[in-house]
């Protein structure tokens, strides 16, 4: 039998084989393995989220294309998106370097003076952390611990039948930024290129989305819309019909997937890196916009299993409805 390895893993089986053999939860776990945060109650009646991310020079960033600046603000804000998807409030980070013995030193001061700026400009706290050397390439863990806001937080397991799936932001600019970047147009687009480069969590507007439209389930797109639409369809047990021409396209993703032969439809669909919120409500909660943040309304949850496509309300097939977004540099 040939053995796999990690070069041809797939994500999702491997956190469900984990999740399967690590035991049951005490009674504090409100939520475990498989959503974007860990959720444990506490004394005083609080809830704290806790999550924790990774980037490596070459899979999730470029380091020889980046600013050491951007790499740092890039690892904070992924993390803290996870805190945004929950509708929490992040208070705390840690930080694990992993430091090729070659490293720049003075690319460690420009790392974390990104980070450093990201914390500040969240409220965040540093810690603690780690620092080590490595035989391979730079590589950072990031943990943010958050509380919940009025004990609720939102997870991806409550869309039910009749929901709306709604988007607040626009999906496909991050990887169509990489696509300039790697082609050297990044003038012609720079603020996709920075969608890429320095992602920004939209952690204030998750707040807003819970306390207006009361959200049965929410995630950040940053497997991409695809993808991470799929990880609501499993952990809520139903299926989605999605309305493609109701899922914006920027004109910088026209641009790029023009210049790279590709259909725009390819980087909203599949792009990730965008950490946008994709999220149902049921139809009477359901507003076109909230404090002026635009929600658009790009699909319905059904019963039947799986995604349907349509467009201008006919049924569509689409050769890459089915492609997951891998991280790449």
């Amino acid at each position: 039998m040939k053995q796999k390895t990690i070069k041809n893993w797939e994500e999702i089986g491997l956190i469900k084989k984990i999740k399967k053999t690590s035991g049951k939860y005490g009674g504090d776990v409100l939520l475990g393995i498989g959503d974007d945060t860990a959720v444990v109650s506490c004394k005083g009646n609080k809830q704290l989220l806790y999550t924790v991310d990774s980037i490596v020079d070459g899979i999730h960033f470029l380091g020889e294309l980046n600013k050491w600046e951007s790499a740092g603000k890039r690892a904070i804000g992924a993390a803290v998106s996870d805190i945004a998807a929950m509708g929490g409030i992040p208070l705390y980070a840690m930080s694990s370097l992993f430091l090729p013995v070659s490293f720049n030193e003075k690319n460690v001061h420009r790392f974390m003076h990104g980070f450093i700026s990201r914390l500040k400009e969240y409220g965040i706290t540093l810690i603690g952390g780690n620092i080590t050397t490595i035989n391979g390439s730079f590589a950072a863990d990031t943990i943010v611990i958050g509380e919940t806001e009025n004990n609720t937080f939102i997870t991806r397991r409550g869309a039910v039948v009749g929901d709306i799936i709604c988007l607040a932001g626009i999906t496909g600019e991050a990887i169509a930024g990489l696509d300039l970047l790697l082609r050297r147009k990044e003038k012609k687009y720079p603020g996709l290129v920075n969608r890429y480069l320095e992602p920004v969590p939209m952690l204030l507007q998750a707040r807003t989305i819970v306390k207006h439209l009361v959200p049965n389930s929410m995630i950040d797109v940053s497997d991409g819309l695809m993808q991470d639409l799929n990880h609501i369809l499993e952990e809520s047990n139903v299926g989605a019909r999605l309305d493609l021409d109701q899922i914006p396209v920027s004109n910088g993703v026209k641009y790029t997937a023009e210049l790279m032969g590709k259909d725009p439809y390819e980087y909203v669909l599949t792009g990730g890196d965008d950490y946008t919120l994709l999220f149902t409500v049921p139809v009477t909660h359901y507003k076109g916009k909230i404090n002026g943040l635009v929600i658009k309304r790009i699909g319905t949850i059904v019963k039947d299993k799986g995604i349907s496509m349509y467009r201008y309300g006919k049924k569509i097939k689409l050769a890459y409805k089915n492609k997951g977004y891998i991280h790449r540099g």
